[in-house]
């Protein structure tokens, strides 16, 4: 089981207090085969097949059978992009005895070592949902940023029109499926068969700009001790979301919130915290409120 509570490429003494921070990119949690090869902590050459556990634009988590130190260099090889990097070891962030995790940085940013386009943060910071999705033509993977209305017609529909830049057109998109590491992706389908509907889905921008909207979206909050609990938002906004739960969160409290999510998907996690908790006598359930999702969002 991967440990949740560390963060490749910006990590921290295990004993010392978590400080929120600015982060450079957004996590997606996937495994991919990789090939890391160089010298380990004993100063021994090696090359070994393993998988990562979490993927940045930055860096990565990953598995190692050997001990490594901080600031070693290795080179990692993406067995399902065929592309290379440089990498620096940051830290161990978890494992036992035979498996060991650790958090790397990538030397060369500018090789899109992962296959997966990931958005400017000025874009992830407006978001309001976040989703691992495919490309229905060429099956191109790229972590989208979703605003109040593309959420609300990825709820409805279960997919998005977007534009690809490698099929050059319009096509749909759909949430990623978790994969069983080494299996290929599906064909890609006609050119016919993956465009997009000409008919535009749409409010103009003013219709969407609010500041908060009752959108019942599926969501999954996470604690920091490993539980977590499926639940139907009631509204989404920029930054914060809330929901009912019989639960009852104590404010203050640090979560990861995925929305959209959905069980056998590639689901987003993202750190919040919990900024409200009412009790609804009517319903014998607590309305929760989640806010600081950006501010508090680690690298």
């Amino acid at each position: 089981m991967t440990d949740r509570s560390d963060n490749p490429g910006d990590l921290q003494p295990k004993d010392s207090p978590r400080l929120p921070h600015a982060r450079r990119s957004d996590r997606v949690p996937i495994e991919l085969d990789i090939q890391v090869s160089g010298t380990d902590g004993q100063g021994r050459s090696f090359m070994e097949g393993t998988r990562t556990a979490i993927v940045s634009r930055h860096g990565a988590k990953i598995r190692l059978s050997r001990r490594m130190v901080p600031e070693q260099e290795l080179t990692v090889r993406c067995v399902k992009t065929g592309k290379e990097s440089d990498v620096r070891v940051v830290g161990q962030i978890g494992g036992g005895p035979g498996e060991y995790f650790y958090g790397i940085q990538l030397l060369n940013v500018e090789v899109n070592l992962w296959g997966i386009e990931f958005p400017p943060i000025t874009e992830s910071e407006k978001a309001v949902a976040r989703a691992l999705m495919e490309c229905g033509g060429c099956y191109t993977q790229e972590l989208v940023c979703l605003n109040e209305f593309e959420a609300e017609v990825f709820e409805a529909s279960g997919s998005l029109s977007r534009r690809c830049k490698r099929c050059a057109d319009t096509t749909l998109w759909k949430q990623s499926v978790a994969r069983t590491p080494g299996e290929p992706a599906p064909q890609p389908a006609t050119a016919e068969a993956s465009r997009a509907p000409a008919a535009a889905q749409g409010r103009t921008e003013n219709e969407r700009n609010h500041v908060r909207i009752g959108l019942r979206m599926r969501a999954c909050i996470r604690t920091r001790e490993g539980g977590e609990e499926v639940v139907t938002t009631e509204n989404v906004s920029r930054g914060g979301l809330s929901f009912k739960s019989a639960n009852r969160y104590v404010v203050g409290t640090h979560v990861e919130v995925a929305i959209p999510y959905a069980p056998g998907a590639t689901n987003i996690f993202a750190p919040a915290q919990i900024i409200h908790v009412e009790y609804l006598p009517a319903d014998g359930r607590f309305l929760c409120g989640v806010g600081n999702v950006h501010q508090l969002l680690f690298d």
